[in-house]
């Protein structure tokens, strides 16, 4: 028995009004970088309308297919275009979910979103042997931290920054560093080495009482994800001009180490299926469909093989 279609609603919710609630359950789930996604894309889908009252139902398909030429003549790269669409994707598709829009052909339909390549954002092992042997005590405070922060990434196999932010002493078990990834979710384990140990130490408050083991975000209860920005962008900020001053070909981001302990391990015939269990990605299907956990071990090796001399200038070998 064929179901009549529901009666078309009189009035469609206003984007703004909707995607202001959807930003505030992403921002409730800890999803921040989602909600700020979310954001930025209502801001600039309001900006080419002009109507900030536009409701839902008025989104076609021609809408998004003007609104994608907007984006575009703005000059702004393949892969923000695609993120900036998928997300007002997103959001008018729970819209179509929650039965609050009923379009005889959802504007989205077929639409298929590829990614251009991304530039290439790893750099030589030889430049990370060169910071850590020029890494100065005691120098600029900020300077100093930020030095440490990526030599402790690529000695962490590529820890991302937001995770080293959050570490903390529940973290350290035994000789063992475990934690979660706040992108994905999944669960890292790696033996902590000689110099990651030395730089935690290094950090170590004075009464031990401090909640994070790295002196990046405040030690309070609360911290806001305006907070955590901050001091990435100050990051970020004091990467760049330690890639300049070092004559980098490439803009030096915090994400540089992530990449380039990837294509270090790649480059050592380190197994894919090792090197996604080190990064947590979560998109590696095909390897962990048969396989299960690998042992820590071979992460353990895989660490030493790629980080056995920046380990010995760490501690002053």
């Amino acid at each position: 028995m064929i179901q009549k279609r529901k009666k078309k609603k009189d009035v469609s919710p206003i984007l703004q009004t909707y995607a202001e609630g959807r930003i505030q359950q992403k921002r409730a789930l800890n999803k921040m970088a989602t909600a700020e996604l979310y954001q930025v894309a209502i801001g600039h889908f309001l900006r080419f309308t002009g109507n900030k009252e536009i409701r839902m139902e008025a989104i076609s398909k021609t809408l998004i297919t003007d609104f994608t030429a907007y984006l575009q003549q703005r000059k702004l790269a393949t892969n923000s275009v695609n993120s900036y669409l998928s997300a007002l994707r997103a959001i008018y598709n729970a819209a179509l979910h929650e039965g609050l829009l009923y379009p005889e052909k959802p504007p989205f339909e077929g639409m298929r979103l590829r990614r251009s390549p991304t530039t290439k954002r790893a750099i030589a092992v030889s430049f990370i042997y060169r910071l850590a042997e020029t890494r100065k005590e005691n120098e600029d405070p900020l300077r100093e931290l930020t030095t440490d922060l990526c030599l402790f990434s690529f000695l962490a196999c590529g820890m991302p920054f937001v995770d080293m932010a959050f570490l903390s002493r529940e973290n350290i078990r035994g000789n063992e560093l475990v934690y979660k990834r706040k992108k994905t979710g999944s669960q890292i384990r790696m033996e902590i080495s000689d110099g990651m140990r030395r730089l935690i130490r290094k950090y170590q408050s004075a009464d031990g009482k401090r909640r994070f083991l790295f002196p990046i975000l405040p030690d309070a209860e609360k911290l806001t994800h305006a907070q955590y920005k901050y001091r990435l962008a100050l990051h970020n900020k004091e990467l760049k001009a330690i890639g300049i001053e070092q004559g980098l070909p490439i803009r030096f981001t915090s994400y540089v180490m992530r990449h380039s302990w990837a294509s270090a391990a790649l480059d050592n015939e380190v197994p894919v299926a090792v090197i996604s269990q080190a990064l947590g990605h979560s998109s590696e299907k095909t390897t962990r469909y048969y396989l299960s956990e690998l042992d820590i071990s071979k992460l353990t090796e895989a660490r030493r093989k790629i980080s056995g001399t920046i380990e010995l200038l760490i501690n002053g070998g």
